[in-house]
C-alpha cells in the first residue's frame, strides 16, 4: 500500500502489517506463508515493526504470536514524531544557520561570468548597496547594466548607490519606477572606476569594467560588514 510506504514503512513492512491486520494475532510462519516472504525477511521485518510500535508480541505456550497495533495508532505516531521533531526544531535551524553562515568565494570571467554575478543579486535581496562608475560598465558590457537595472525595479529590489559623479546625466534614475526605488548619491572620485562593488544578502560581489571582465562573489561576514561600512562613510560624503 503506497500510503504505508509514504508513512516510512517498507515494502515489506507495509505487506506484513496489512497481513497483521486481516489475519489478527498469528505466528511468524503464518504470516510467511501469507505474505510469501522469507522467514528470515519476515522475522526481521517484525522486529522493525515492533520498534515502530505498531506490531505486538505476544508467548502462547512458548510460541511467538504477532498481532497489528490499531490503525489508528499510526496518527498518534504522526503526531508523536511531529512533536518530536518541533522540539529539536531550533536547533536543526540553528545547524543551518551556522552553515549558511560557511564563507565562500566564486570567481567568473567574461560577458558571461558578469551575467552570473549580477544575476546572484536577484535571489533573496531587499536592499542592494552599490558603488562605482555606470559609465565604464556599459562601455564594457553594452546594454547589460540597463537590463540588470530594469530587472531589479521589476523585482522591487531598494537600491542606494554612490555613483561617479559621471553618472550624472544618466537618464534612468529619472524614471519614475527607478526613482521610486532608488537613492542615488555622486562622487567624482568614482570617475574612471574600472571595478564596480555590490553589497547585498551577507555577501559581496565585486566586478570589473575593462576589457578581461572578472568578477568575484565572496560570501564573507567579516568582509560584507567591512564593505557595508564603506559604502556608509561614501555615502556619507557624496553629493545629492
Amino acid at each position: 500500500m503506497k500510503e504505508l510506504t509514504a508513512f516510512g514503512l517498507s515494502t515489506h513492512e507495509s505487506e506484513i502489517y496489512i497481513a497483521l491486520l486481516k489475519a489478527g494475532m498469528v505466528t511468524a510462519n503464518r504470516i510467511a506463508t501469507i505474505t510469501g516472504l522469507k522467514r528470515s525477511t519476515t522475522y526481521d521485518n517484525l522486529a522493525l515493526l515492533m520498534n515502530k510500535g505498531i506490531v505486538s508480541q505476544t508467548i502462547i505456550d512458548n510460541v511467538h504470536n504477532y498481532q497489528a497495533a490499531d490503525p489508528e495508532k499510526l496518527v498518534r505516531i504522526l503526531e508523536e514524531r511531529k512533536d518530536a521533531v518541533q522540539k529539536i526544531l531550533p536547533k536543526l535551524n540553528e545547524m543551518k544557520e551556522q552553515i549558511s553562515e560557511r564563507s565562500g568565494v566564486s570567481y567568473f570571467e567574461g560577458k558571461k561570468g558578469a551575467v552570473s554575478v549580477l544575476s546572484d543579486i536577484f535571489e533573496e535581496t531587499d536592499e542592494l548597496l552599490f558603488y562605482g562608475s555606470r559609465k565604464m560598465a556599459r562601455d564594457v558590457l553594452t546594454h547589460y547594466p540597463e537590463s540588470f537595472a530594469k530587472k531589479r525595479t521589476e523585482l522591487g529590489i531598494r537600491l542606494r548607490a554612490v555613483l561617479a559623479e559621471e553618472d550624472r546625466p544618466d537618464p534612468f534614475y529619472k524614471e519614475p519606477e527607478a526613482k521610486r526605488l532608488s537613492k542615488v548619491r555622486f562622487s567624482k572620485e568614482l570617475d574612471g572606476l574600472t571595478a564596480n562593488v555590490f553589497v547585498y544578502n551577507g555577501k559581496v560581489s565585486f566586478l570589473t569594467s575593462t576589457e578581461n571582465i572578472a568578477g568575484f562573489i565572496v560570501k564573507n561576514k567579516d568582509i560584507f560588514l567591512q564593505q557595508k561600512k564603506i559604502f556608509d562613510i561614501l555615502w556619507d560624503n557624496a553629493k545629492k
